[in-house]
């Protein structure tokens, strides 16, 4: 008899996190599971959520969600979960939620895990705990696995590719152009927790030589995290700074939607990991921001994705001209592999 399954999963108000979830939810082969979430959600993310077969539990409830994990298989990834901004209430619920799926016969797997540099005594004190649940430790990049080394030094670890790599049909598929409508789609992330942030030189450079490059462009700001105080603080920030540009904003939960201006970039400028992969699964041509983080690099790099430094004031002209040129074949076959390499979280 299957085991039930519970999905610990991101932030859901983050849309990269939520496409992470729907592909566990697709994986499950029309079994859906429990979802562990923390804080409330909009409906549209919740309905999204149902549609897929996740039921949400509350995660605050903690000797409550800890009873339902009771023999279960707890999925713990992907996406950038390991990290020093969790509170430690949070922690004991997980912990206490992988505790109760063992002791009735369930394990705790991983999948395609980013792991940050984890500096608190008490948060190593638990994700010590935590992760030390698990047979083998699935991370999705290098740095990751370094990380994981300074938590637990003689864990077993498996290095393979970010989830969303593995196409699951919850993605933007790829569609060659020409394509419908010609979008300059500008994805930020600022995230005061790990230094990272978007707005600089390097990126009203980027921006001004693509608006020359693609005359008639449709510029959009895609909120990946569309709350107040996250991507649609930077997005007003970013549409008076270019007050002489028509700029528009996509700041909805719905991810098809958000996946539609993807199909449909003509140029993807982005310093969010998921912003990149969305682009390379549509096969739009992208540029990265190189905010101070290995996480951009860990994608753009096998992908030859051009990435300027975010304190670079030089003419960006020419690296706008290699993003729009990039080579369509090799990038398809970089995908493919990855995508082989990604298939690698769902061993045990």
């Amino acid at each position: 008899m299957a085991r039930r399954l519970v999905f610990v999963c991101g932030d859901l108000h983050n849309l990269g996190d939520l496409k992470l979830l729907l592909q566990n939810l697709a994986l499950s082969c029309g079994a859906g599971g429990l979802v562990r979430r923390w804080a409330a959600l909009p409906p549209e993310i919740e309905r999204q959520v149902a549609a897929a077969g996740g039921e949400l539990i509350a995660g605050r409830r903690i000797l409550g969600c800890a009873r339902r994990c009771y023999g279960a298989e707890i999925v713990f990834g992907g996406g950038q979960l390991v990290r020093d901004n969790v509170s430690c209430a949070a922690l004991f619920g997980l912990w206490l939620a992988v505790i109760s799926a063992r002791l009735g016969g369930g394990r705790l797997t991983t999948r395609g895990l980013g792991i940050s540099r984890i500096r608190s005594a008490h948060h190593r004190f638990w994700w010590r705990r935590i992760l030390g649940a698990a047979k083998t430790i699935h991370v999705r990049d290098t740095a990751s696995t370094e990380n994981l080394k300074a938590l637990l030094p003689n864990k077993d670890c498996a290095v393979h590719a970010d989830m969303v790599l593995l196409e699951t049909g919850t993605g933007p598929a790829v569609e060659a152009p020409p394509r419908a409508q010609a979008w300059l789609v500008i994805a930020p992330c600022a995230d005061g927790s790990e230094g990272r942030s978007f707005e600089g030189a390097a990126t009203d450079a980027i921006v001004r030589a693509a608006v020359t490059a693609l005359p008639g462009v449709h510029v959009v700001i895609a909120c990946h995290d569309p709350r107040a105080h996250m991507d649609k603080a930077v997005a007003a920030r970013l549409v008076s700074r270019w007050s002489d540009l028509k700029i528009g904003v996509h700041d909805g939960y719905d991810l098809e939607a958000l996946f539609r201006l993807y199909r449909n970039a003509a140029l993807v400028i982005t310093n969010r990991l998921h912003a990149l992969i969305f682009a390379i699964l549509a096969d739009a041509p992208v540029i990265a921001v190189d905010d101070g983080t290995a996480k951009v690099r860990s994608v753009a790099d096998p992908f030859a994705v051009p990435v300027r430094a975010r304190d670079d004031t030089g003419d960006a002209r020419a690296q706008v001209q290699q993003a729009l040129a990039y080579d369509r074949a090799a990038r398809q076959s970089v995908r493919e592999e990855m995508a082989r390499r990604a298939a690698g979280n769902l061993t045990v």
